[in-house]
């Protein structure tokens, strides 16, 4: 398809969370998305849902500009000071971009870290 090689192909996925009050935020600093939750599974699981969105919304669209958004310095930065967690994988099932014939379902690794509840992004 004409054009596609200049699309960005996203690789990977790399959350950050933090704790806020009594509440858990998660960030995907990968494409600068915030979510949150009352713990780091429903923040998590919020991220994830917003995340999956954004892809299939500039897929379907064409909109490859939205999958080149990054958070600020300072947040990839705090992931030096943040505690890493196990890797995850995200499942998402991407609609075909030329012809409606079959689903492609694709898979991308998530780095997880986590800030500690007295460290905060200046």
């Amino acid at each position: 398809m004409a054009g596609m090689s200049n699309n960005p192909i996203l690789t990977g996925l790399s959350y950050l969370f933090s704790h806020e009050g009594d509440k858990t935020v998660a960030h995907c600093l990968t494409l600068d998305l915030v979510a949150s939750g009352a713990n780091l599974e429903e923040a998590e699981e919020s991220l994830n849902a917003i995340v999956t969105i954004q892809i299939v919304t500039c897929v379907k669209s064409g909109n490859w500009v939205q999958l080149k958004r990054s958070a600020p310095p300072a947040y990839w930065q705090a992931i030096e000071d943040a505690r890493p967690l196990p890797s995850a994988l995200l499942e998402i099932e991407v609609p075909p971009v030329v012809l409606p014939v079959e689903r492609y379902k694709t898979s991308l690794p998530v780095s997880r870290f986590e800030m500690e509840l007295e460290a905060a992004v200046a």
